[in-house]
C-alpha cells in the first residue's frame, strides 16, 4: 500500500511538473494568437469592475457572446499576465482533451490525432475555451443543461442527455444558476441577443452561406445519440444545430469521428481534413 502511494504521488508529482513546463513553454514562444481570449479576459475583468457584460457600451472587439457564469469562472484569470494566462488557457485545453480521450477509452493514436487536429490549432493559437466547455462532460450530469448552454454550438446536444431519472435536480440547478445571474447581470439573455456584430453574419462562421441546411446533419446525431445512450453523438451533434460555428466547434464532431473509426481510418479523415484547411489557407 505505501509503495502504491508513493507510486502514485510520483506520477501526480511528473504530470504537474509537465504542466508547469508546459505553461512556461506557451508563455515564453513567440506563439501568434490569443485574440478571443481577450475578449474572455476583458468580460473577467468587467465583473471586478462591475461594468456591463453585453451592449453597446462595450467596444466592437470585446463583445461577450457567453452567458455570465463563464465569466464569473474566468475571474480569476483576470489580472494575471495576458500571455501567462493564455498559456494556462492553452495548456488546460490540451489537459481537458485528453481526460475526455482517457474517458472514452480513445487509446493514444487517437488521442494525438485530437491534440494535432485544426480545431485544436484553431483553439491553442485563438484562446479558444471550447475544450473547456466539452469538459463539462465530465460533470455530473444534473449539470449538463448548463454545460450545454454555456457555448451551444458545441455543447447543445448535451441537453438531450440528461436521464429521465435527473431531470428535476437539473432543472433545479439549472433555474438557480440562471436566476442567481440574473439577479446579478439583470435581464442580460435579451441585451446578449441585441449586441451589434452579430456573429452570424461574420466571415468565419462555418455555416454563413449554409444554415440552416447542415441542421438535419445534427437531427440524425441527437436522434442516434438518444437512442444509443451516447453522449458523443450527442456532442458531435452540437455544431450542427446552431447557427454560428468555428473550426474549433468541430472538436467534439472529431473526437467523436476519431472513437468511432479504426485508427488507420481516422488518421486518413485528419489528413485530408489539414488537406482541407491548408486548400483553404492557400486559395
Amino acid at each position: 500500500m505505501h509503495a502504491i502511494t508513493r507510486h502514485s504521488l510520483m506520477q501526480w508529482t511528473l504530470v504537474g511538473l509537465a504542466v508547469l513546463a508546459l505553461i512556461l513553454a506557451f508563455s515564453l514562444l513567440p506563439l501568434p494568437g490569443g485574440i478571443d481570449w481577450e475578449t474572455f479576459v476583458g468580460a473577467a475583468q468587467r465583473v471586478w469592475t462591475g461594468q456591463p457584460l453585453y451592449g453597446e457600451l462595450v467596444s466592437d472587439h470585446s463583445h461577450f457572446y457567453n452567458p455570465p457564469w463563464v465569466a464569473v469562472l474566468l475571474a480569476p484569470f483576470a489580472w494575471l499576465p495576458f500571455r501567462l494566462s493564455w498559456a494556462m488557457l492553452a495548456v488546460a485545453s490540451l489537459v481537458v482533451m485528453m481526460a475526455l480521450m482517457r474517458h472514452w477509452q480513445g487509446g493514444l493514436v487517437r488521442t494525438i490525432l485530437v491534440l494535432l487536429s485544426p480545431a485544436t490549432i484553431y483553439i491553442l493559437l485563438h484562446g479558444e475555451i471550447d475544450a473547456l466547455a466539452l469538459g463539462g462532460i465530465l460533470l455530473p450530469q444534473e449539470w449538463w443543461v448548463l454545460v450545454a448552454l454555456t457555448k451551444p454550438q458545441v455543447t447543445i446536444g448535451l441537453i438531450f442527455g440528461v436521464p429521465r431519472k435527473k431531470w428535476l435536480v437539473s432543472l433545479a440547478v439549472t433555474v438557480a444558476v440562471l436566476s442567481i445571474s440574473l439577479l446579478w447581470f439583470g435581464n442580460w439573455p435579451q441585451t446578449l441577443i441585441t449586441q451589434p456584430n452579430s456573429l452570424v453574419e461574420q466571415t468565419w462562421n462555418l455555416w454563413a452561406y449554409l444554415w440552416p441546411w447542415q441542421v438535419p446533419a445534427g437531427v440524425t446525431l441527437i436522434l442516434l445519440g438518444i437512442t444509443r445512450c451516447d453522449e458523443r453523438l450527442l456532442v458531435a451533434a452540437s455544431p450542427f444545430l446552431s447557427p454560428y460555428a468555428t473550426t474549433s466547434s468541430l472538436l467534439g464532431p472529431w473526437m467523436a469521428t476519431t472513437l468511432f473509426l479504426t485508427e488507420w481510418q481516422a488518421t486518413i479523415v485528419w489528413a485530408s481534413w489539414w488537406g482541407a484547411a491548408v486548400y483553404r489557407a492557400l486559395f
